[in-house]
């Protein structure tokens, strides 16, 4: 399992923003959103290169090309960092709103 205030210290200290993180845990498995936002392209590859290595991440860094929304998709938390009107357009934050976890 992944620290989670952990994690959003790292990003935090990386520059990223409004990091909102969602409990979608069942009685089956734990499992937690994490969305956040950059305000520079540069700023997300950062992050996403801190976090790739801290965490040994073998996996493809979805969106990590453009830089735009990078996703990970780890065994029990999926990170989501967006520039603004990425995260505005998609507004995933509705969508999981009522699940919403205060650090």
């Amino acid at each position: 399992m992944i620290n989670i205030k952990e994690l959003v210290a790292i990003l935090q200290d990386n520059k990223i923003k409004s990091v909102s993180v969602y409990d979608l845990s069942s009685e089956a498995e734990e499992k937690f959103v994490i969305l956040s936002t950059s305000n520079k392209v540069a700023d997300s590859k950062k992050a996403a290169d801190v976090i790739a290595e801290k965490y040994a991440y073998n996996d493809k860094i979805e969106g990590y090309s453009k830089g735009e929304w990078i996703v990970f998709d780890f065994t029990d938390v999926t990170l989501h960092i967006f520039l603004p009107k990425i995260r505005e357009k998609y507004n995933l934050d509705k969508l999981y709103k009522p699940k919403k976890v205060i650090l």
